[in-house]
């Protein structure tokens, strides 16, 4: 496998299992070291489900995936509030993060190092001892960020992570991002529906529409990016 990419997903089919129409169609793409990899569809293009299987969350009809050794992995859902009633605090999400090779009902020096540096990074410290159902959706959305990068992952797949907060905390998160993909070599698959933040800052983009409509610059993208929008 080449070793600038990290995951590659080949002819890749999936469904619901409900005998209905796929829901992506013979999907391919590399997922390249040190990228951000715009996936850009209207509601019901596939960007989740191509999302949930490169994590394994679900089966593949047909086709492979094939992943370099040892990759670890980062994910966030699309938003949703069901987690806030859970007793911990941001400190004890961000720490659960962190990636441990055996059980321990502590955490290490070095796990509480990188939960504290990722607090930093999203501007979350000060919410360090708040319980998770008094926070903002736009605060909630930081700390469940600062988990993905407590963990140490070379590769985070972000679903929608932006939708549903105002401008000027999106434009944060934005700079975030880059700041991953620059300054620690992260790549970042991200789901979304900004064509402001994928002409600006993605390196390449995949419009989906349960099969791959394009795949590369945005440059070269020539389709209306009004029909691959989500529309309310």
């Amino acid at each position: 496998m080449n070793p600038d990419i990290l995951l590659s997903v080949r002819d890749v089919s999936m469904n619901y299992g409900t005998g209905r129409q796929d829901a992506i169609e013979h999907v391919s793409v590399d997922i390249k070291k040190g990228e951000i990899l715009a996936l850009v569809g209207s509601n019901g293009s596939g960007k989740s489900t191509l999302l949930k299987g490169m994590l394994r969350l679900m089966p593949f009809a047909c086709g492979e995936m094939e992943k370099r050794r040892g990759l670890k992995i980062g994910y966030l859902a699309q938003m949703h509030t069901a987690a806030k009633n859970f007793p911990a605090s941001v400190r004890e999400v961000v720490l659960s993060g962190t990636r441990q090779e055996r059980f321990s009902p502590f955490y290490t020096k070095r796990q509480r190092q990188l939960a504290a540096q990722a607090m930093e990074l999203l501007d979350v410290t000060a919410l360090a001892d708040t319980y998770i159902g008094d926070l903002s959706g736009g605060q909630m959305q930081r700390v469940l960020l600062a988990r993905c990068v407590a963990g140490e992952n070379e590769l985070l797949l972000l679903d929608e992570p932006c939708s549903a907060l105002d401008p000027a905390i999106t434009h944060e998160l934005y700079h975030v991002f880059m700041r991953l993909r620059d300054e620690k070599g992260v790549s970042i698959v991200i789901a979304t529906h900004d064509w402001n933040f994928v002409r600006e800052h993605a390196d390449r983009v995949l419009v989906l529409d349960r099969s791959v409509e394009y795949l590369g610059d945005i440059s070269d993208w020539h389709g209306r990016e009004d029909e691959h929008t989500c529309h309310h």
